[in-house]
């Protein structure tokens, strides 16, 4: 599916954070997350229901009206941020996988194929746990870390 994340951004404050911060919920009013750019921007996604696509030519557009949840979200993790003016807002195109997770595994069909997409937005939190399992799951045909619930087959075990 097809949909648009908004983001944002806020005018500069005092550098002060230097990871990425941010809590994933499959409610959508509380998941959110945000870094801070050394410029002292605060870039900030989440929360807010995800806006709609125009496949051709591929574009979406933020909805202001969704920013309201989005900043209370944001502000569970930064207070500070609620006293920030917003200086811009974006959304962009994204493929989104059903359940929200990414499928990850050996092929059901295909001998030899392996599976690691649709992340959903997430796929920098997790690429570099998913580099090793799948490293080790393409050299040695096995993976100490489960993946069952990643399996692309779960869509078949569904109906």
């Amino acid at each position: 599916d097809a949909r648009g994340p908004q983001m944002g951004v806020t005018e500069p404050l005092p550098h002060r954070i230097l990871p990425v911060v941010g809590i994933w919920t499959r409610d959508k009013d509380y998941g959110a997350y945000l870094r801070q750019v050394e410029r002292g921007n605060i870039v900030f996604g989440g929360a807010a229901e995800r806006v709609s696509v125009d496949l051709d030519p591929g574009h979406a557009k933020a909805d202001p009206a969704r920013l309201p949840v989005q900043l209370r979200a944001v502000a569970r993790l930064l207070p500070a941020i609620a006293q920030a003016a917003v200086i811009r807002t974006w959304s962009g195109c994204e493929g989104y996988v059903r359940d929200m997770l990414p499928v990850i595994g050996q092929s059901a069909t295909t001998p030899g194929l392996f599976h690691a997409f649709g992340f959903c937005g997430h796929g920098f939190q997790l690429g570099p746990g998913v580099g090793d399992a799948m490293a080790e799951l393409i050299t040695t045909g096995h993976c100490e870390t489960p993946l069952d619930d990643f399996s692309i087959d779960r869509f078949s075990r569904e109906a």
